[in-house]
């Protein structure tokens, strides 16, 4: 309904909201909490987080503090990646700054420490050929029975949309107030792209595709994850509340 206002106790800082535009709650990326300015995405995370587990979703305050669950995230946001550093063993790791991880090249001491890996779009970002590993990888880093816990923006649409399908050697430029990427392929062609869409954050933010959601699935399986769920929550208190069933977290099993 147009011009509804909803309240809700935002599951990251435990800050209860009041009279919030339901089309603000309900948007992806809009930060919609007062005290954190945690957006939906976030909140969701949190709560499939807590759910997955502990058993049941709670305000990430209320996590119990056990050092013995190890996780560790992928340019997570401070906003939860702090306070779950509170909580648990969790290191929240960076591509472009210490402490480093690079998904597609995991230190081997790395491999089988995790009880739990998040990684909040991220894999848009990653180079075509890089992607297969930064699957198996994200596998590999788990324990058996450890959580991948994950979003990228994804539709529902047939296959996967590779905006630079022959990407090799690359450099990105600014030409006339743009940004422009220029590659030199395999075969030794030049390829030229404009309108290039970037995602804010630090590192390589370049947009290099849009999932669709059967590919996902798929290469998650084919990575090793026993058990894959997509997870469309609804949870009006804790400000939860997708407008969608694309784009929404995902969690994977080893």
């Amino acid at each position: 309904m147009t011009g509804e206002r909803v309240d809700f106790l935002c599951n990251v800082c435990g800050r209860r909201n009041h009279g919030v535009p339901r089309e603000q709650v309900e948007n992806r990326e809009g930060q919609t909490c007062a005290g954190c300015h945690s957006n939906l995405r976030m909140r969701a995370l949190m709560y499939a987080l807590g759910d997955e587990l502990f058993g049941s979703p709670r305000v990430l305050l209320a996590f119990p503090t056990d050092k013995t669950i190890r996780g560790a995230g992928m340019s997570d946001w401070d906003g939860y990646a702090l306070r779950l550093a509170e909580k648990l063993d969790y290191t929240n790791t960076f591509y472009h700054a210490e402490p480093r991880l690079d998904i597609a090249n995991i230190p081997e001491e790395m491999a089988g420490t995790l009880d739990f890996l998040i990684s909040s779009d991220v894999f848009e970002h990653i180079p075509p050929r890089e992607l297969a590993a930064a699957f198996s990888n994200a596998r590999r880093l788990l324990k058996p029975g450890g959580l991948f816990l994950f979003t990228v923006p994804f539709e529902k649409i047939p296959a996967t949309r590779e905006h630079f399908p022959r990407l090799n050697e690359f450099r990105i430029v600014e030409e006339g107030g743009k940004r422009v990427l220029h590659n030199t392929t395999v075969e030794g062609e030049h390829e030229r792209f404009e309108n290039l869409v970037f995602h804010g954050g630090e590192g390589m933010t370049l947009e290099m595709r849009m999932f669709s959601e059967a590919d996902l699935l798929q290469r998650l399986q084919t990575a090793g994850f026993s058990k894959v769920a997509v997870r469309i929550d609804h949870a009006p208190r804790f400000g939860v509340m997708w407008p969608i069933d694309y784009a929404v977290p995902i969690v994977a099993r080893a």
